[in-house]
């Protein structure tokens, strides 16, 4: 009796998608992204996503929540959240819409100052 792997979630695939869309694992190592969390299609949540806590950048943000939008285009919410007597307080929000994929790792760079791409050493011609 064979078993076929469980099929993945489909909050995974998406996230995975989204993440694959700034880069992967390339993006999180020249980032220092971290602390990854997502949510999938659901009935009362009809858009994707997936939010991420983020170093110490020029922007002074340290979150980053990226929407998958029905225009398969995509919403980024760069802000930063602290937490004051238990309640989180939000500030220096930057929201921008209609992003393509194309375009995520260069308005990431952008905003926070941080390369996505890590350099390549060629050797000898």
């Amino acid at each position: 009796m064979s078993t076929s792997p469980a099929p993945k979630p489909a909050v995974v695939e998406e996230a995975y998608t989204i993440l694959m869309q700034l880069g992967g694992k390339e993006f999180l190592t020249m980032t220092g992204a971290d602390k990854l969390m997502a949510a999938g299609r659901t009935e009362s949540n009809p858009y994707p996503w997936l939010r991420m806590d983020l170093r110490e950048n020029q922007a002074q943000i340290n979150r980053l929540k990226i929407t998958l939008m029905p225009t398969d285009t995509y919403r980024m919410e760069f802000y930063r959240q602290v937490l004051v007597d238990w309640s989180p307080v939000i500030s220096h929000e930057q929201t921008f819409e209609r992003v393509y994929g194309d375009d995520l790792r260069e308005l990431f760079t952008s905003v926070t100052g941080y390369e996505t791409y890590m350099p390549r050493i060629i050797i000898g011609e």
